[in-house]
C-alpha cells in the first residue's frame, strides 16, 4: 500500500523532489481559495492571498503541522492569518495615505499658452462647429486620421466628387472665419 497521505508527499518534498510540492498545491488551492473568498475576499484577492499562503508554507516548510496525514487544517490557519495581516496593512497604508497632506495644486505650465484667447482657434472651432456633421466627420477623416478622400467618402456614402466639394467649400468658409479675425499685436 501506497502512502499518499500529505504527510508522506512533504517528507519528499522535504527530501529534495520539489516537484511534488505541486500535487500538495494541486490537493488544497481551491479549499484555501473558496475559505477565503468564504470569509468576504473577493476573488481576485483570495488568488493572491491563496498564492501567499502556499509560499508561507514554503517559507515554513520544516515546522508545519498536519492533523490526520493532512496539511489542510495548517493551510486554512494560515490563509486566515495571511488575510488579516493584509487587511491590517491596508487598513494602515489607508491611515498613512489619510494622514498625508494633500498634495499642493502645481499649475500645468501649458495653461497660460492654451488659454489665451486666440481669436484664430476659436474662430476655426466655432466654425468647425457650424458645419454640418459629416463635413465636420469628412474634415477630421481627412485632416486629422490620415485617409485619403476616397476612403473618407466611402465611409460617408458619399461619392468622392461630392466628397472633395464639401471639403472645398468648408475649407472656404474656415478660411474666412479664421481670417476675418484681426492680428494681435505680437502674434502671427
Amino acid at each position: 500500500m501506497v502512502d499518499d497521505s500529505d504527510e508522506a508527499v512533504w517528507r519528499l518534498v522535504l527530501s529534495g523532489d520539489s516537484r511534488l510540492f505541486g500535487t500538495i498545491w494541486d490537493r488544497h488551492r481551491d479549499r484555501v481559495f473558496r475559505h477565503l473568498t468564504a470569509g468576504g475576499i473577493t476573488a481576485s484577492s483570495a488568488e493572491d492571498l491563496t498564492a501567499a499562503t502556499f509560499l508561507e508554507l514554503w517559507r515554513r516548510r520544516g515546522t508545519v503541522r498536519f492533523v490526520d496525514g493532512s496539511l489542510l487544517p495548517w493551510l486554512i490557519v494560515t490563509a486566515h492569518n495571511v488575510s488579516r495581516n493584509a487587511a491590517r496593512a491596508k487598513r494602515r497604508y489607508e491611515r498613512f495615505l489619510a494622514a498625508l497632506p494633500p498634495p499642493a495644486v502645481i499649475p500645468d505650465p501649458a495653461d497660460p499658452i492654451a488659454d489665451l484667447d486666440d481669436e484664430h482657434l476659436i474662430a476655426l472651432r466655432a466654425a468647425i462647429a457650424a458645419a454640418r456633421p459629416a463635413d465636420a466627420t469628412l474634415l477630421a477623416m481627412t485632416a486629422l486620421e490620415g485617409f485619403t478622400v476616397r476612403e473618407a467618402a466611402m465611409a460617408l456614402g458619399l461619392s468622392e466628387s461630392a466628397a472633395k466639394m464639401r471639403l472645398s467649400r468648408l475649407r472656404a468658409r474656415l478660411r474666412t472665419a479664421v481670417t476675418a479675425q484681426p492680428l494681435t499685436e505680437g502674434r502671427s
